[in-house]
């Protein structure tokens, strides 16, 4: 008896549903046979460009249509991934007003199922200039974040370094950098290489849609350099400048490998004779010169005393 009650219940479920989703499907199918206005913000797309030019300028790169059609023919654009006004500059050079409604035939889109009611802006200013040709550097747009107790120790590399772009001349010349999409990376703790895609500026077509960048990371560690000798410099022929230690101690802090290679005569450490000279007290701190992407921790004596001699 239970099992016969609960059929009886799902039958009767089963055909509520199915009224429900049909009378849906139905009010749908109604609604979209109604007409209706609707307005579409699309991109304007120029075409029958002369060979080796483009537009240098143009007043709007978007526009706004204002259509009236059938429900079912507006969905059916509201479904397209892709659709644009196309202007037509019929090959000709140089600066240009059109009305916009002149380029509805231009765009096959439009079929007979819509009316055009309104295009915003009515007008459209644009130049068609010569393409030049620049090259510029690659700069990266990467944020980096890097496991405890690493960090980077290269620069960051470009291949290529730089790209040629083409373009309207003053489009050129506002631009002397191409970057890199944005790109997060995190917990490095090994050398990385990979390719990433480049931003194209608007109006511009550039060489290369990608390029790869790399650079190095180590553990960072600590090594002391002993007994680095002190250069003195600018002494004056007839004078004698003394330091007191003639040697110091340095602590650099780094990548584990290129610490490894690094020895005294990596660093460079000096006083200069004229500083001395100028020095409020009878002490002064060395000039010490390192490594790229290495950092002193310590130095042993941080200041050293010293004496001019005459000779």
């Amino acid at each position: 008896m239970e099992f016969f009650l609960y059929l009886v219940m799902k039958k009767k479920i089963l055909s509520i549903s199915f009224i429900t989703l049909f009378s849906i499907a139905l009010w749908i199918s109604v609604a979209l046979s109604e007409s209706y206005v609707y307005t579409i913000k699309i991109p304007v797309e120029f075409i029958d460009l002369p060979d080796n030019y483009s537009v240098g300028f143009s007043s709007n790169s978007e526009v706004y249509l204002q259509l009236k059609a059938i429900g079912w023919e507006l969905a059916k654009l509201e479904l397209k991934k892709k659709v644009s006004y196309k202007v037509s500059v019929y090959k000709k050079i140089g600066r240009h007003r059109n009305n916009l409604v002149n380029f509805i035939d231009d765009n096959p889109w439009i079929t007979s199922a819509f009316q055009v009611i309104q295009i915003a802006p009515a007008q459209i200013d644009y130049e068609i200039e010569k393409v030049g040709v620049k090259r510029v550097p690659i700069a990266g747009d990467i944020k980096l974040e890097f496991k405890p107790g690493y960090r980077l120790t290269s620069r960051i590399n470009f291949v290529p370094p730089s790209i040629e772009i083409y373009g309207p001349q003053n489009l050129l010349h506002q631009i002397d950098t191409v970057h890199t999409e944005h790109k997060e990376l995190s917990d490095i703790n090994d050398n990385i290489r990979l390719d990433v895609s480049l931003k194209t500026p608007e109006g511009i077509t550039i060489s290369n849609k990608f390029c790869t960048i790399d650079f190095e990371v180590q553990k960072i560690v600590e090594k002391v350099f002993f007994g680095i000798p002190i250069e003195v410099r600018n002494v004056p022929s007839s004078k004698e400048l003394v330091l007191f230690p003639g040697k110091i101690n340095i602590t650099l802090k780094g990548g584990i490998n290129k610490l490894g290679k690094l020895i005294n005569d990596s660093i460079k450490v000096y006083v200069d004779y004229w500083a001395a000279l100028n020095a409020e007290e009878k002490t002064i701190q060395p000039v010490v010169e390192i490594p790229e992407f290495t950092e002193v921790v310590t130095e042993e004596p941080k200041k050293l005393e010293y004496i001019i001699k005459h000779n």
